[in-house]
């Protein structure tokens, strides 16, 4: 598919933050690729759509606030292909909540499965039987998996690091999966003198580091994966993250996620950096 008619903006802007002693913080801010399929979301996604069949439906998985859900049913959409979103959670409906109203609006079909159900059908790598796709009306439906993973999204995202310019001491990202920062380091060169520095959101992600750990050692790459700033584990926004999300937020003008990126910044808070850093803004907030 000519992926050109789609609005995105890549490759997308840098721009500096501030000066601290010993050095410069800078953001990629693909949060600006787009308002609602902003981020990794749609470096996940770009590699599907160049090999997607637009006359048949696609089917794919998230939970009740999954980005990658709505970002799906966004592109999906624009493209004119008809769109199946299973929904974990068989207490959920179509309003209960912001994204998946959204979803509806961009008219993607919902369906709710139970959370043992959602967990069968990761085990079979999303794979679902004639059983189920038959209820699902997606007999002929092109599969893709929750969050986009797969090998078109370590391609997109490897455009991340192919857009710079420069090479910065350190580089900044949030993980959930893993997938962002595995393209960003299949893209960077053996023995890049640039330090990855890998904010876990989710708490004991341990299958997910060892991944991450063994790609950065095959390419000789000094990587830290950090798991102390998870604030409880993913989508755990406490009090005290707050504050720290407030206080950037007012002080450069724009919002950064709770679910990733401000723990990014709680870690900047606390951590000492020599040279140039640079922070992959991976997106997450929705403006309808």
């Amino acid at each position: 598919m000519d992926l050109t008619s789609f609005p995105f903006i890549t490759p997308s802007p840098t721009e500096k933050l501030l000066d601290f002693s010993l050095g410069t913080l800078w953001m990629k801010r693909d949060d600006l690729i787009h308002p609602a399929v902003s981020g990794n979301k749609w470096r996940k996604l770009k590699g599907f759509f160049r090999e997607v069949d637009p006359s048949r439906p696609v089917l794919t998985y998230g939970g009740a606030h999954s980005n990658h859900l709505r970002a799906a049913a966004f592109a999906l959409a624009h493209a004119g292909i008809k769109s199946i979103g299973i929904v974990r959670g068989e207490e959920l409906h179509a309003s209960s909540s912001p994204t998946l109203r959204y979803c509806i609006s961009m008219g993607m079909r919902l369906h709710f499965v139970s959370r043992a159900e959602y967990k069968e059908l990761r085990a079979a790598n999303w794979m679902p039987s004639q059983e189920q796709v038959q209820p699902w009306g997606a007999e002929t439906a092109q599969i893709l998996p929750e969050g986009g993973a797969g090998v078109h999204a370590m391609e997109g995202c490897g455009e991340i690091w192919r857009e710079l310019d420069w090479m910065p001491d350190h580089l900044l990202v949030a993980s959930g999966t893993g997938t962002t920062v595995t393209g960003i380091l299949a893209a960077m060169p053996v023995g890049a003198k640039t330090k990855v520095h890998v904010i876990s959101a989710v708490k004991g992600a341990k299958i997910e580091q060892a991944t991450v750990e063994a790609c950065a050692a095959q390419k000789s790459i000094n990587l830290h994966w950090e798991d102390e700033v998870h604030f409880g584990g993913f989508g755990k926004i406490p009090a005290q993250l707050t504050p720290l999300q407030t206080a950037f937020n007012k002080e450069h003008g724009f919002a950064i996620d709770p679910v990733y990126n401000a723990k990014v910044w709680a870690y900047i808070q606390r951590t000492s950096f020599e040279g140039s850093v640079l922070w992959i803004n991976t997106g997450g907030v929705f403006k309808p």
